[in-house]
């Protein structure tokens, strides 16, 4: 048995290349909480959680996450046999609610662990990766058409992106709308345009904006309801994305009632958590993807999974 030794925590703060505006707050760094699960066999698993916004956003800030951890997590952690993650994530579970960033990050250690441990990247552990390459979207978010346009048509000229996300909210419905739909005229067919409010809309907000404009994928639009979201989304049939809603596998599940959706890995359940709540899915297809925040956090990385 490897029994795990210590577990430390420490906070980077990572500047951002220009003010990222979101609809609760505008930030100038992305903090990131790391956490190094130190095992007796000398190996060391590393895991990274980040959140936006401080608490304007969630539930969880990275100083929160670290202190959540150094108290609470490490007493269950040490002396536990660190080639079980399954089993001391069950217990993290019966022991603490909620947290889920702050489970995400010590998951991710402890698969490191073992991942490092048997010479085998974590998709390994977790059943193979599907495939060798991800497509990866850039976000947009100055707050100014302009300047999105001007960053938007870089990206395009040096064939990085073209792949976009918009981050509105911060505005009227009508004043976002006339954002995005000026980007996407002076992009056009060389790019895929999606938009996120982070949960600035109410359903009726959501609603006019579709009914507006409904081109546009809209990523996790309604205030703290997936409901509202579906309902939206449906009476327009405008494709809907959920990320910030889903907090929890039993929302995951009946969020989406087995249709098609997009979600965020770093505010959805742990890996383990998800593998269970896919097998509840049966044979209903999910489209899972980390939405992308381009120049912010290195965890918030875009990818996309098919289950």
């Amino acid at each position: 048995m490897h029994t795990i030794e210590s577990v430390d925590t420490f906070l980077v703060d990572l500047p951002t290349i220009r003010p990222h505006v979101l609809s609760m707050a505008t930030m100038m760094r992305q903090t990131a909480v790391f956490v190094r699960i130190h095992c007796s066999d000398g190996i060391i698993g590393t895991g990274e959680a980040t959140t936006i916004g401080g608490l304007s956003y969630g539930p969880e800030s990275p100083e929160g996450i670290k202190l959540a951890i150094d108290t609470y997590f490490a007493p269950l952690l040490v002396k536990a046999d660190s080639s079980r993650p399954a089993a001391m994530m069950t217990i993290l579970e019966k022991n603490i609610v909620g947290n889920h960033f702050a489970k995400c990050a010590v998951e991710t250690a402890l698969l490191d662990a073992m991942g490092r441990r048997l010479g085998v990247p974590i998709s390994e552990l977790l059943g193979g990766r599907r495939r060798d390459s991800l497509v990866v979207a850039w976000t947009l978010a100055s707050g100014n058409t302009a300047k999105d346009i001007a960053e938007a048509e870089r990206m395009l000229d040096i064939r990085r992106h073209n792949i976009f996300k918009i981050k509105i909210g911060k505005r009227s419905v009508d004043d976002d709308v006339m954002h995005v739909a000026a980007i996407k005229k002076a992009l056009g067919d060389r790019a895929s345009i999606r938009v996120d409010v982070n949960q600035a809309w109410d359903e009726a907000s959501a609603a006019r904006a579709i009914a507006i404009r409904s081109a546009c994928p809209v990523l996790g639009s309604c205030r703290r309801s997936s409901t509202s979201l579906r309902h939206a989304a449906a009476a327009s049939g405008s494709q809907r994305f959920a990320s910030a809603s889903v907090r929890a596998s039993r929302w995951w599940w009946s969020a989406h009632d087995g249709e098609a959706s997009v979600g965020n890995w770093g505010r959805m359940p742990t890996c383990l958590v998800l593998r269970r709540t896919c097998r509840r899915a049966g044979a209903a297809a999910f489209e899972l993807a980390r939405h992308d925040h381009g120049d912010v956090g290195a965890s918030d990385r875009g990818l996309g999974a098919r289950v």
